[in-house]
């Protein structure tokens, strides 16, 4: 180390050299090598870990002298004749250290003079190949005949091998006006780094950050990033960059000596390119002048292809008066022989000879008017002295009507063409008389005529409006737009944003309807229907429609909803108004948690008063019910009128608590019984009627309105049952009653179908207990509820109806029985009580159907007795007084059956065609307790024994009852002493 140390002091002291690094092993050499890169370096034969030869690959290039210590020269022969540059002997006094600098100084300059001498040699080599690649580019491009990229592509392939480049490119603007870059040539590894063109003669825009931007906008060479991986050589011609060629992929890089070398290179690249653009320019010169050459021969042909498909005639005439180009419908329109026109003649020639022919008329009048002149002194004069109209119509002799137009030249000569415009000139015609017909019917039509800009303002009105009542003039309106227009009433906001949406989006709109207030006050309702207008392009040019006065059809329309939704007679809300006005209380209810409430009314005994004063009276009645209900309930509720004598009210808003609410119902429900119950006068007579109220309350949006309104009919029911003129609120427990009864109907129609109704018979008998007749009593023998008693079947099919249909299936099995008896002696003389109810009998075929029933079965009709009750003869007593005579004169008897307990007015029971009176069971029952009962059952069989007719006690029970009887005068009894009700088998007779 002493040795190395001294040796770096004795290189230090040489001013040439300006760092000196010391390594003490073959290792620490090798690490330090290629970093440090030394121009010079001395080495010690031996180290600690090798010899000198240990690191002759480390050093490379690098001229070395090697230190041998004294007694081993032979080592240095050796390494002088390995390649090292020198070699010192290492004496134990150090004197080698006073040689070592000039002997470092003489080995490096030695290796830079050998060195120069390689980089001539290898420039000299370049520039030989650099000519080789120009040769051979010249030679493509001289031989290239279909592809231009050939030149450059060859030239690019040499310097990608001169320069050791892996890819290359070269780009070259087309002209000097051209804006766009093409690449010329791609050599080497396809797709290069960073943006790299895709294909040869396609259009390439660089980047201005690249090498290959930056090149053509300086116009000097480019090297880019740390490692010199890319050059960009522009090529100038005429002081602009033309071309640029870009070369990357050397491993080494690229530097000055790149730009240098290639130089040479730019002038023949610059040549190169002009050649290029020239070839191009002379093949688009070619190509433009081939394109138009091909261009003019098919304008050529299409012009007289044209000329030859023209609907209309055409001629060209020249400054002296010569046809020079004709068309063949030229010809036709104006039968012209052609050979007259392969002439090129004088166009007076050709005017002569229409003239002389009679095309124009013995007086020209076949022209129109004021061409007249010019053709009749072109034709005389053959110098047109007079000035050449542009336009005029001729007639033909075939009659067709031509338009000739006239359009001079520059050249002095003028093109003429000639239409046929018959059709137009007919349809013009025909417009006119459209248009005139059109005004007509506007003028009598009760609609008008109307039409808008393209801001919707009106333009035009034609027809009915000028005439409108109350001054709708239609000036008020011109300029202006519906909504712009201050008398315009009855619409909504919302209606005006929806017509003007319609209107901007150019729909169709129908009906739209508003109210104008004329100046005197006055309203008069208006129709309006438009369809948008486009011109010939399509653009929107405004509206046009139509106009109506609706005045009397709102009216119309008004009444129509009154009656719709109003009765007739109160003025009252009808069952659909109602039925709305529900719907929303419901909801409005549910969504505020407010109750409200349904109040049914019917008035009591309302048809009793009907019937026996008379329809009007009646109806002034409920007139006067209507507007006392009215005065008793707050504005926001509703009054209606279901039909009939049924009222319903309608009360939101009550309280929230359901207690509280039915409190508030009932307080105006009491306002109702008393308001109605005060004294009515109708035409100066005082009239009293009553109401039974039924209430139910609501909350829940779930409750369908129908079942509102069954429970407040229920509840009225209910008022009625009650004893009526009171109230009643709706009870869950009548719902379980009405679904009860609905059941039983179904199973009651069911049971007519299925013949489950039979008939048991009671004994009439006299004070002897002999039979004489039995009373047939209808009896219901159900499959599931086993008999049904009468009490709960007959009033149900009285209110049902079935009672007809029940009623003929007893009436026939009682005929059939009577039919049955009278084959045996010993019941051959029985009678055969049937009940008839008052809807049967006052059918209107009642008596049809008892005779039918006698004729199917064959009974004896003497046989047959008929019991009706008092409450029948309440009514239409004349015509049950008839039908009973109809009926007694084909030997039908009749009994008044539960007599006393009903009113009978003497005078009519005198009248009726009666056989027997039968004294109710409730005074039977209590004859011989109740003195009342007893009186009233003594003056029944006086009466009866009076009016010559039977008498017959029912629900005799006891011997002291038949014994008080018989006592007073009745010999006829019927009950449970003498027999119950039983089929006919089991009846003792």
């Amino acid at each position: 180390m002493a040795q190395a140390e001294a040796m770096r002091l004795a290189l230090a002291r040489k001013s040439s050299v300006g760092r000196v690094e010391v390594a003490a092993t073959a290792a620490q050499a090798r690490a330090l090598l290629p970093a440090l890169q030394p121009d010079a370096a001395v080495v010690a034969f031996r180290l600690a870990d090798g010899t000198v030869f240990d690191l002759q690959g480390a050093l490379g290039a690098v001229p070395a002298i090697v230190a041998v210590p004294a007694g081993d020269e032979g080592v240095a022969a050796q390494a002088l004749h390995a390649g090292f540059a020198d070699y010192v002997i290492q004496d134990a006094s150090l004197g080698y250290l006073q040689v070592l600098p000039a002997q470092v100084d003489a080995a490096y300059e030695r290796a830079c003079i050998r060195l120069l001498g390689q980089k001539a040699e290898y420039a000299l080599l370049r520039q030989h190949r650099l000519l080789q690649a120009v040769s051979s580019a010249q030679a493509a491009f001289i031989g290239s005949s279909g592809d231009p990229h050939a030149p450059f592509r060859t030239l690019l392939e040499h310097l990608l091998d001169l320069t050791g480049s892996v890819s290359g490119f070269m780009v070259a603007v087309p002209g000097p006006e051209g804006a766009a870059v093409r690449v010329e040539a791609l050599a080497g590894v396809a797709g290069g780094p960073g943006s790299w063109p895709a294909a040869e003669g396609a259009d390439y825009q660089p980047m201005p950050d690249t090498p290959c931007g930056q090149a053509l906008h300086s116009g000097l060479p480019q090297v880019s990033g740390a490692q010199c991986m890319q050059l960009a050589l522009p090529i100038v011609l005429a002081g602009q960059p033309c071309a640029v060629v870009v070369l990357a992929g050397n491993p080494q890089g690229y530097g000055a000596e790149d730009i240098e070398f290639l130089q040479p290179l730019q002038a023949f690249l610059a040549q190169l390119v002009q050649a290029r653009r020239t070839d191009a320019e002379r093949l688009r010169v070619q190509r433009q002048l081939r394109e138009t050459s091909e261009l003019l021969a098919q304008k050529s042909g299409a012009l007289e292809l044209t000329l030859e498909s023209m609907t209309q005639g055409i001629t060209n005439v020249d400054a002296e008066g010569r046809i020079r180009v004709y068309n063949r419908r030229y010809l036709e329109l104006l039968n012209l022989p052609e050979s007259l026109l392969t002439t090129q003649p004088w166009a007076e020639e050709v005017m002569r000879l229409q003239t002389e022919r009679g095309d124009f008329g013995p007086g020209f009048e076949r022209i129109e008017l004021p061409a007249r002149d010019y053709v009749v002194d072109a034709y005389a004069a053959h110098g047109n002295k007079m000035c050449m109209p542009d336009a005029y119509l001729r007639r033909t002799l075939a009659g067709r009507m031509l338009e000739v137009r006239t359009r001079m030249l520059p050249t002095g000569g003028r093109v003429r063409t000639f239409t046929d415009v018959t059709d137009y000139i007919e349809a013009q015609e025909a417009l006119r008389q459209n248009e005139a017909r059109w005004r007509s019917l506007t003028s009598l039509s009760a609609d008008w005529y109307w039409e808008q800009d393209e801001c919707f303002r009106f333009v035009r009105f034609d027809g009915m409006i000028q005439r409108l009542p109350n001054g709708l003039a239609e000036g008020r309106y011109l300029g202006r737009a519906c909504w712009e227009l201050q008398d315009v009433r009855g619409i909504t906001p919302e209606q005006w944003r929806i017509h003007q949406a319609q209107l901007a989006a150019h729909e169709v709109f129908s009906d739209f309807e508003m109210q104008h207030v004329a100046p005197d006050g006055s309203a008069r309702w208006v129709s309006m229907s438009g369809e948008p207008i486009y011109d010939a392009a399509g653009h929107f040019t405004g509206y046009r429609g139509v106009g109506r006065d609706i005045t009397e059809r709102k009216k119309a329309e008004a009444q129509i909803q009154r009656l719709a939704f109003y009765d007739e007679l109160t003025g009252l809300p009808n069952r659909r108004l109602l039925l709305d006005r529900l719907v929303q209380a419901v909801a409005s209810s549910a969504r505020r948690q407010r109750h409200g409430a349904l109040l049914f009314l019917d008035l009591d005994n309302f048809k009793d008063l009907n019937d026996t004063l008379g329809h009007d009276w009646g109806d002034k009645l409920l007139v006067q019910v209507a507007a006392r209900i009215g005065h008793c309930v707050r504005v926001t509720d509703t009054v209606s009128r279901l039909g009939g004598d049924e009222f319903i009210v309608l009360l939101e808003g009550l309280h929230a608590i359901e207690p509280e609410a039915a409190a508030e119902a009932e307080a105006v429900a009491q306002k109702m019984l008393a308001a109605l119950n005060q004294v009515y006068l109708v035409d100066g007579n005082e009239l009293y009627s009553t109401p039974s109220i039924g209430i139910t309350l609501f909350r829940d949006a779930a409750m369908p309105v129908d079942e509102l309104l069954k429970r407040a009919d229920l509840a009225m029911y209910q008022a009625k049952a009650a004893g009526r003129n009171t109230l009643c609120f709706f009870d869950p427990r009548m719902q379980a009653t009405v679904s009860a009864r609905s059941a039983l109907e179904s199973d009651m129609r069911q049971g007519l179908q299925r013949s489950e109704f039979l008939l048991h018979y009671q004994p009439v008998v006299d004070v002897d207990a002999r039979i004489l007749g039995v009373e047939a009593l209808v009896r219901w023998n159900h499959p599931m509820r086993g008999m049904v008693s009468p009490a709960q079947f007959i009033p149900l099919a009285e209110q049902s109806g079935l009672i007809l249909q029940l009623g003929q299936q007893v009436l026939r099995a009682a005929c059939a029985q009577v039919v049955a008896w009278s084959a045996n002696p010993a019941t051959a003389q029985l009678t055969m009580a049937v009940n008839v109810s008052a809807r049967e009998f006052r059918h209107p075929d009642f008596v049809q159907n008892v005779l039918a029933a006698i004729e199917s079965t064959g009974a004896n009709p003497q046989r047959l007795k008929l019991e009706i009750t008092e409450s029948m003869l309440l009514t239409e007593v004349e015509d049950i007084i008839a039908k009973m005579n109809a009926l007694r004169t084909r030997g039908i008897g009749f009994s008044l059956d539960d007599f006393g307990t009903g009113y009978s007015s003497l005078a009519y029971l005198k009248r009726l065609p009666l056989d027997q009176l039968k004294i109710d069971q409730s005074f039977v029952r209590d004859v011989l307790a109740d003195p009342n009962d007893a009186v009233i059952a003594r003056t029944i069989v006086a009466l009866a024994h009076s009016l010559g007719l039977d008498v017959v006690a029912e629900g005799v029970e006891t011997e002291g009852q038949r014994v008080f009887l018989v006592d007073n005068g009745c010999h006829r009894f019927q009950g449970y002493l003498f027999g119950r009700p039983v089929p006919v088998e089991q009846l003792a007779i």
